[in-house]
């Protein structure tokens, strides 16, 4: 062993989150068995946003005046918080958990930190709003310090906003929030519907894809709506419309008569002047003999025999909303209850080769209900009106919601966009393009651009009259200017004379 002399330090990196302020030290003469510390000492600093969990790796190069060389590869793993939005509660207004037309009312967010650094002193402000309806008029909120894995919210200093009294009932809105805690800066959403949602779909189905179906096109016309498989709602109060679906025999669901299912869908209508669409190729006639609720009288239906393996065609009536609609049929079996109208309600649909009937709407005056003996869900789409978009669209507005624009603005039904929606990024995060997809059901005058985290205008992706139809654009990581952004957090920001969105983008290099 010997001494090394006119020892010298070069560190060096390819991280693009590290950058070497203080990349040279010397050590001098080194004695064989001794250590000495570098002077000056290596510098660098680690970017804000720098992810979570990130492994970084340096290259440590050492000479001595013998022209000897050794290599060293120093690393460390950086930690960071990392905020996500769990949930939203309405808080004050009329004190029932909903921000309705014409109410100012306080929003409570919880966020949690899924990163393995402490969040210090996180503040927020909300950034954009999605509708014109809801003004925000407190925008500032403060969550304190939010450990790894804890949860916080902000019911010290809420967020404060007011919806017009004009706004349309189920309009959902989309809030888009800045957070920051110390160095660490990031974005998220959260969205909530102004008055009742627009319907509650429970699908106890033993098979349920007949009501997937159904959820899936009321999303697409863009009803507001919540889906279960498991339980119904626990206040069926909060929804404009509640859809069931109990499935065929033999997988269908039964509700019990004496079952707290019954009652509640029982009071929802009596009592809180409910709509429901029920379906079911039992319900009608055979579960009420064997214990089932029997909604009959509630829905203006005489259930009138059990059926046999019969149904389809399934025929719209004359003068009702079904006019014109001629549907087959796809389901698991064709075993369906034979049901006909009775009081105030009237008929909808009907076997095409047989003499029976198989759909009945009811106008109660206090409440409305639309019940099949089908299911909705596995109706073949044909042309025209015949459509399952246009009938649950139909029963919709039967019901009294009406969004816009709907089915009915589209004449003919020609393939164009049935409402003007943002469809989203791909992929996202990105690296060097992504795709941005959106749909235009109206001609309407379409600003597409892109935003930095600090709210600068960094790309206008589009501006100007667009007609109906699909639309995308490839934004591929430069700015108006032909230059490549940087790394980081980016908004994409869609908007039209009725109808804005907002999504995030990372941009990874």
């Amino acid at each position: 062993m010997s001494a090394a002399y006119g020892v010298f330090g070069l560190l060096s990196e390819s991280d693009p989150y590290v950058t070497i302020t203080e990349d040279s030290s010397y050590y001098g003469t080194i004695t064989a068995g001794d250590s000495v510390l570098s002077s000056p000492y290596y510098e660098f600093t680690i970017a804000a946003d720098c992810p979570n969990n990130h492994a970084v790796s340096l290259d440590l190069d050492f000479f001595d005046s013998n022209d000897s060389n050794w290599t060293s590869y120093p690393g460390f793993v950086v930690y960071a918080p990392v905020l996500t939005y769990q949930s939203v509660a309405v808080v004050g207004g009329n004190g029932n958990g909903i921000l309705d037309p014409d109410e100012t009312a306080d929003l409570v967010v919880t966020l949690k930190n899924d990163g393995g650094a402490t969040a210090d002193n996180v503040t927020s402000t909300i950034i954009l709003v999605s509708s014109t309806f809801v003004t925000v008029d407190d925008g500032d909120g403060n969550y304190g310090s939010i450990d790894p894995g804890a949860t916080a919210d902000n019911s010290s200093d809420p967020y404060t906003v007011t919806a017009d009294a004009g706004t349309p009932t189920g309009t959902q809105v989309q809030f888009t929030v800045e957070v920051e805690a110390g160095v660490y800066v990031d974005t998220f959403t959260f969205s909530l519907v102004v008055g009742k949602k627009h319907y509650f779909l429970w699908n106890p189905d033993e098979t349920p894809t007949p009501g997937q179906n159904m959820n899936t096109i009321l999303a697409g016309l863009g009803y507001t709506g919540d889906y279960s498989e498991g339980a119904l709602a626990a206040d069926l109060n909060l929804y404009q419309s509640v859809l069931v679906c109990v499935g065929i025999y033999s997988n269908n669901y039964t509700i019990d008569a004496s079952s707290s299912e019954a009652l509640a869908l029982e009071d929802y209508l009596q009592n809180q002047n409910g709509r429901m669409y029920l379906e079911g190729g039992d319900v009608w006639y055979y579960d009420p003999m064997w214990g089932g609720y029997d909604f009959c009288p509630l829905f203006g239906i005489n259930a009138t025999a059990d059926g046999s393996d019969d149904m389809g065609p399934v025929i719209g009536e004359s003068g009702a909303f079904t006019t014109g609609m001629d549907f087959n049929y796809g389901g698991e079996n064709s075993w369906m209850d034979h049901i006909n109208p009775s009081g105030s309600g009237f008929l909808i649909f009907h076997d095409g080769n047989n003499s029976y009937n198989c759909g009945v709407a009811n106008d109660a005056g206090t409440y409305q209900t639309v019940g099949t003996s089908f299911e909705l869900g596995l109706l073949t789409d044909a042309s025209g009106v015949s459509t399952r978009a246009v009938l649950i669209d139909s029963i919709m507005k039967f019901f009294g919601i009406i969004i816009n624009p709907g089915v009915e603005e589209q004449p003919g039904l020609t393939g164009l966009p049935l409402v003007t929606k943002m469809n989203g990024l791909h992929p996202n995060p990105m690296s060097t393009r992504t795709l941005v997809k959106y749909q235009i059901a109206e001609r309407t005058d379409v600003s597409l651009t892109i935003y930095d985290a600090a709210g600068r205008m960094v790309r206008a992706l589009h501006n100007g009259i667009r007609e109906p139809g699909y639309y995308s654009h490839v934004w591929d990581m430069h700015d108006d200017h032909g230059r490549a952004v940087a790394a980081g957090i980016y908004f994409v920001r869609f908007q039209t004379d009725s109808y804005q969105n907002v999504d995030k983008a990372v941009l990874l290099r």
